[in-house]
């Protein structure tokens, strides 16, 4: 039984051959940059970088003078534990004893302290590309898309009351806020769906039900309060969730440390992106303490379809917190701060959105509708079945040579009902719906891919796990590039780049 990476196929090579370059995508521009805007679009050019990673506790590392060589940024200056990486776009506080960053005036967490050897500054590989990276450089890896849709999860609602303080309740506290950034959010033209919109108890098996009802480009944003033993506490902070085998903000790095794949694990860069333009308006419009990006395990970013974030709001533990939690104007504040968010992640998310569509116009072959059906055989402990079709558009007039074209086929699963994993299905067959396709008696030509992975066993079972058909990635390539990617559920071709080699990038 092999791991399914992709269906690779070439037209025969009797294949009549018409060659025509594909057109160059045009340059893109790298603008400038405030220093305390976050994410920023790409502010440098990309350094050529040679890694040359170092091994701590069992985990890659590269100095500090990497980060910076990478970063084109000035060698970093050090006084004592903190060390500083700084150029007119950027500047990164760390300290060489602590997953505590800053990165131009605001707090983040890494996965993994900071820390030194023989005098020298290491940050984990995974930090760099997993925290740095999508906030430095966050059109990196990424396609333009339009924001369509915001989910709002206000926390609480009927018998579940929440934190309470003599001043409000938490349900309360969330439901109102939600509202008033629902409605802030549908006059900027999105989309807006409340898992609760009265007070009214919703489990969270309901509130995911209703996100993922949600099939365009979304965005989730629960809303919750906090409190503490500490009277002094106060603030607001954001989270997403951990990316698979990372300790979350606060567990211990050498821990038990969870190792599933999840959904909400699919979008984790732009999960990021999204808390962080949510931290950054929350503490500059509401001029409150900055308690920073963390990253938890909480039930709700965990089995999300989409990129989300939890934002606490404030602290009812706090007594001034909690008596401007309860005045009806900073409730405003706070929404009109979310969905200023919101508005700065959709302008992000369409950056070069433009260009991409000029680019699509002059690419020779793109996808048609794909359809995916799932054919399950037997009763017990049967294998699965999936067909694929995949319709292959050729564009007006375009010119193309029919033995370069390479379409790629991802399946998933779902593992115990909670993990995602790629599908352990056998090599599938494939074949054309037409006998000898040319795209010159028609413009449309469809691939049929049919995977069937066998029926499991108990040891087999035991061994990977309870396994169902959760969706496909597609891509078509033609000369070496990709002309066309598509997935289902939504955004499911984000994950790949967490399982396999994907090449060649777009």
């Amino acid at each position: 039984m092999l791991l399914s990476t992709a269906v690779l196929w070439a037209a025969p090579s009797d294949a009549p051959a018409k060659k025509t370059p594909l057109p160059e995508k045009p340059a893109r521009s790298a603008p400038k940059t405030k220093p305390g805007t976050v994410p920023a679009k790409t502010a440098a050019p990309k350094p050529k970088v040679e890694w040359r990673p170092e091994y701590h506790n069992g985990r890659a590392y590269v100095s500090a003078e990497q980060v910076a060589t990478y970063y084109d940024m000035p060698k970093p200056v050090v006084s004592g534990d903190m060390v500083v990486i700084q150029n007119k776009y950027f500047r990164i506080e760390l300290n060489r004893t602590s997953r505590l960053v800053k990165l131009n005036g605001w707090t983040l967490y890494f996965s993994y302290s900071v820390t030194k050897k023989h005098g020298r500054t290491l940050v984990s590989v995974f930090d760099v590309r997993n925290v740095l990276d999508p906030i430095m450089r966050p059109n990196d890896r990424r396609d333009p898309a339009v924001l369509k849709t915001v989910v709002i999860d206000p926390a609480g609602g009927g018998k579940e009351t929440g934190i309470k303080s003599p001043f409000i309740a938490e349900k309360d506290l969330t439901l109102d806020v939600a509202r008033q950034m629902a409605e802030l959010c549908r006059s900027r033209g999105f989309n807006v769906v409340l898992t609760r919109d009265s007070d009214v108890f919703a489990s969270a098996e309901d509130r995911r039900k209703k996100a993922d009802s949600v099939t365009d480009e979304s965005i989730f944003i629960s809303l919750r309060a906090s409190s503490s033993s500490s009277a002094k506490m106060r603030g607001f902070e954001s989270n997403t969730l951990p990316p698979a085998g990372t300790p979350a903000t606060g567990e211990k790095e050498d821990g038990e440390i969870d190792k599933k794949f999840y959904a909400g694990n699919v979008n984790d860069r732009e999960s990021l992106a999204l808390a962080t333009v949510i931290q950054s308006s929350a503490v500059t419009n509401l001029k409150t303490v900055d308690l920073g990006l963390k990253r938890q395990r909480f039930g709700e970013l965990r089995d999300i379809n989409m990129p989300a974030a939890v934002c606490r709001l404030g602290y009812l533990s706090h007594k001034e917190e909690a008596q401007k939690l309860a005045a009806p104007e900073y409730r405003t504040l706070i929404a009109r701060s979310l969905a200023d968010a919101v508005q700065r992640y959709a302008n992000f998310l369409s950056d070069h959105i433009d260009e991409r569509a000029a680019e699509d116009k002059f690419r020779p072959l793109k996808f048609g509708s794909i359809n995916a059906s799932r054919a399950i055989e037997g009763t017990v402990l049967t294998g699965e079945q999936v067909v694929v079709e995949m319709p292959i558009e050729a564009v007006v007039a375009a010119i193309f040579d029919p033995r370069k074209i390479e379409v790629q086929v991802f399946l998933f699963e779902h593992v115990n009902g909670s993990e995602i994993d790629l599908s352990l299905a056998d090599p599938p067959k494939v074949e054309w719906v037409s006998v000898l396709p040319d795209w010159h008696t028609s413009k449309t030509e469809v691939l049929r891919a049919t995977y069937l992975r066998p029926p499991f066993g108990a040891a087999e079972s035991k061994a990977y796990g309870k396994r169902s058909y959760l969706g496909y990635v597609a891509r078509l390539v033609y000369d070496g590039k990709v002309m066309d990617e598509t997935s289902s559920p939504q955004n499911l071709h984000r994950a790949l780049y967490y399982f396999t080699t994907v090449f060649p990038r777009r």
